[in-house]
Parts: C-alpha cells; sequence; structure tokens
C-alpha cells in the first residue's frame, strides 16, 4: 500500500476508533498502572517528550518517593515518571507530577542521588510553587493587557520583554528563592529519611553542567523599568519592566558553586551520623533508560558519524517498554529525514500514529497533510485528536485556525479565533501569525506547514 494511502487509512481508524482520547482528569499511564493528570501528560507532549511506560522503573522511583513523604510527614497525592528526554533533568509539572528524565536515571551514580532530585522537586509539590508560578503569569498576562486595553503602545513594543516573560515564567519555572528553599527542604528530608547528603550534591553538580548555557545568558544587572532623562521625560524599558515582574534575572538556578555552598551551609546543621552518610544502593538498569540515552549517540553534526550512529541504534532492538513510545520513532525518522532517506523517514513516522500517544511533531505533520487532502471531516478528526493528545498548543494555534476557517468549520474556528484574541495580552508574534494565516485562509491559498 503506498505510503500516503497507509497515513490516511491510519488516521481514519484512529478518528473513528477515538485512539488518542485522554478523559478529563487522572488517566493510566499506558501501557503500567499509574495514573497520570490528562493535563501534565498534554504538557509533556508539547514539549516533544513522551512519558517512560516501564513498569519496573516507575515502581522503583514510587517506592523512593513514599519513603520521603513518610519522613515529611505530609501527604503527598503525586508520583514521580520518567519522561524520554536523555539531558540530566528534573521539574515538577503539577501538584501530583514530578518528571525525571531519562538522562537522569542514566547517569545518576546511587539511589541517594535519585532521592536528592526527588526530595528537591516534592518541596514545589509540598509548598504549592506551581500554583504561584501560574498566579506569577496571570499577573503579567493581566499587564499586557492593559498596556493592550490603553492603545499606549506597550504592546507594540513588547519584544523583548515577551522574551524576558518567557525566561522568568517558562524556562525558569521557579525563582531564586524558592529554589533555596527546596535546596534546604532537600537536605532536612533526605536526613529524616536516612539518605546521604552526597547524592543531592552530585545531582547539584550535574544540574549546575546543564544550566551553564542558561545562566551565560543571564544580565548580571535588572535593568530600571523607567529612568527620568529630563526636562519632565522619562524613557520606559519594557525588557526591564518585563524582568522586574517576572524576575527572570534572578530566577535562572544559582551557579552551581554558590548552590554548594549554600548546601554545605545547611549540612553541618545536621547531626554528626546524617552528616556523615555514605552513598547507598546503585540505581538498577532499566532497558529503557539504556536505550534512551543511546540516542545521545546520533548528536552530530558531521553526516559520516550521524549515519554510523543511526546504524548503530538501529542494530539495536527497541525494548518492549518503548515499543509504543512515538518519541522513538520520531526521533528516528527525524534522522532519516535529515540523512536523506524519505521511505525510512515516512515509515517511522506512520509508526508514531500506532503509538499510546503522539506529540507537537506529530501534529505539525499531520496538520501540514490533511491541509493538503482538501477533506474537512478529516480536518476536523485531526484537530480533535490534537485537543486530546498535547491539548491547546500556542505553537500550532495559527495553523488550526488557517485549517477551521479554509474548510469553514464554524466551531473550530470561533474557538482558535477566541485563543488567537488572548494571545495578541501574550505572544505578539503568535496574534500576527493568525492575522496572517486567517488571510491566507480567507484567500483559499494553500500553504504547507
Amino acid at each position: 500500500m503506498p505510503l500516503m494511502q497507509r497515513l490516511a487509512t491510519l488516521l481514519l481508524c484512529l478518528a473513528l476508533a477515538g485512539c488518542a482520547a485522554l478523559p478529563a482528569g487522572d488517566s493510566q499511564l499506558a501501557g503500567v498502572t499509574y495514573e497520570v493528570r490528562s493535563a501534565d501528560l498534554q504538557q509533556v507532549h508539547r514539549s516533544g517528550r513522551v512519558l517512560v511506560s516501564d513498569q519496573e522503573m516507575l515502581d522503583y522511583l514510587n517506592d523512593i518517593l513514599a519513603r520521603l513523604v513518610s519522613a515529611a510527614e505530609t501527604p503527598c497525592n503525586c508520583l514521580v515518571v520518567v519522561d524520554t528526554f536523555a539531558g540530566y533533568e528534573a521539574y515538577t509539572l503539577s501538584p501530583y507530577t514530578i518528571v525525571l528524565s531519562a538522562g537522569v536515571m542514566a547517569q545518576a551514580e546511587s539511589e541517594d542521588e535519585i532521592a536528592g532530585l526527588i526530595a528537591h522537586e516534592l518541596s514545589h509539590v509540598i509548598h504549592d510553587d506551581t500554583t504561584k508560578s501560574r498566579f506569577q503569569q496571570a499577573a503579567v498576562t493581566a499587564a499586557r493587557i492593559g498596556g493592550v486595553a490603553a492603545g499606549n503602545g506597550y504592546s507594540v513594543l513588547l519584544g523583548d520583554a515577551a522574551k524576558e516573560a518567557a525566561n522568568g515564567l517558562i524556562y525558569h519555572r521557579w525563582n531564586s528563592e524558592q529554589e533555596r528553599q527546596a535546596d534546604a527542604f532537600a537536605v532536612s528530608l533526605l536526613a529524616a529519611a536516612g539518605y546521604s547528603q552526597d547524592g543531592l550534591k552530585m545531582a547539584v553538580r550535574r544540574l549546575g553542567k546543564y544550566s551553564e548555557s542558561a545562566l551565560a545568558s543571564r544580565g548580571d544587572d535588572t535593568p530600571n523599568c523607567v529612568t527620568d532623562a529630563g526636562d519632565n521625560r522619562y524613557n520606559v524599558d519594557f525588557a526591564g519592566c518585563a524582568a522586574r515582574m517576572t524576575g527572570s534575572r534572578e530566577s535562572v538556578y544559582d551557579p552551581s558553586e554558590i548552590r554548594q555552598e549554600m548546601l554545605n551551609e545547611q549540612i553541618w546543621e545536621l547531626e554528626p551520623d546524617e552528616r556523615r552518610r555514605r552513598l547507598g544502593n546503585e540505581v538498577p538498569r532499566f532497558a529503557s533508560v539504556d536505550y534512551l540515552y543511546g540516542l545521545n549517540r546520533v548528536v552530530s553534526d558531521d553526516e559520516a558519524q550521524l549515519r554510523a550512529g543511526l546504524a548503530a541504534v538501529e542494530n539495536e532492538p527497541i525494548p518492549p517498554t518503548l515499543e509504543n513510545n512515538a518519541y522513538v520513532y520520531n526521533h528516528l525518522s527525524q534522522l532519516h529525514e535529515m540523512l536523506g532517506n524519505a521511505e525510512e523517514a515516512e515509515n517511522y513516522f506512520l509508526k508514531t500514529l500506532e503509538s499510546d500517544y503522539r506529540t507537537t511533531y506529530n501534529y505539525r505533520r499531520l496538520l501540514n497533510h490533511v491541509n493538503q487532502q482538501s477533506d474537512p471531516r478529516l480536518v476536523s478528526h485531526v484537530i480533535g485528536m490534537m485537543h486530546e493528545d498535547i491539548g491547546f498548543s500556542s505553537e500550532l494555534l495559527p495553523y488550526e485556525y488557517y485549517l477551521a476557517r479554509r474548510f469553514d468549520l464554524v466551531l473550530l474556528e470561533a474557538q482558535a479565533l477566541a485563543r488567537c484574541s488572548l494571545s495578541l495580552a501574550q505572544d505578539l508574534e503568535r496574534s500576527q501569525s493568525c492575522a496572517e494565516f486567517g488571510e491566507a485562509a480567507e484567500n483559499n491559498l494553500i500553504l504547507r506547514f
């Protein structure tokens, strides 16, 4: 069967069967016994990653979480999951979901190191930092809406300010005070749970290495929002205003050396026997983690090395725990596409449609495909699948608006238009894209994206 015909058949099957549906609230993570909030799953998928359905690994991690929660004596309706990223990251999606990357599981040298990362993230859960960050984002959005309503040029000049806000609210999720509080909390919790502090110190060193690029881009001083130019005139620095509103200049992790120094101060306040504990159990090996970490072999600017790395990866069988993971097939599809292997790239992409979940990358390609097919029903089905798999994607909003308008999907168009209008207060470039794509739909231009 030709590739395009196979794609159309798979799409129709998914649409009719409702294969991608995620219920509101909790959703059982495919292939395991754990339930993850649908909104958290969608947030992971929007970032291009997928959670790893490895029952043994999740049992191991959530046993560590249970030990920490018991020592904290604070209930936690949360769990620990692992995403497919091969770098060293740990983050909290909501008060319900803590995420470690596959790269953490591959590089951690002890259970104490894993416990240190979970304890740090557990602080964000227990102290409700996720809710505080949402309030902060809402405040900045309100300030932008006020600027639009006043018509005073605030929003027109907001390009650099938007970048500052992104640094403060997206990439740097917590401010420095919350990070320091989380480190101090982790020290006390690890001591109470019987873990060594050396694991936390090792985790901080590794995180410092991965955040060097972010630290290099941070300015030393937060610029003033308004400065006196004399003669009763004032200069407004919109990037400075956004930096002050979001704390973007201060919210990057402290340099590893400073964090280590602060940790040592906290550790010296512990009892001697708590300070002197040494690293305990090694981290078990998991086939899913070994495979995902092995994808680092295909990170190269050299074509020969890339081909050799891809051949090595493809010579290894995909572990059963990753056989339905779209991230793996997306990765292999993109690599073949980069190397000009169109048929192999398409075959891997088709496997993603049979996977448990899909990501933004998949829907960018699927939206382009249904646009070429000019079938309103198929367009509607794919947009519906997209909402269920990845939620409302800001990145794909202009394309969604274009398709809904071009194919007269009235309800979807109204929904997309409302989101485009809201984006005027959040992302001017995206709002402008909505306007341009809407005009293209009005003129029935067939765009490729």
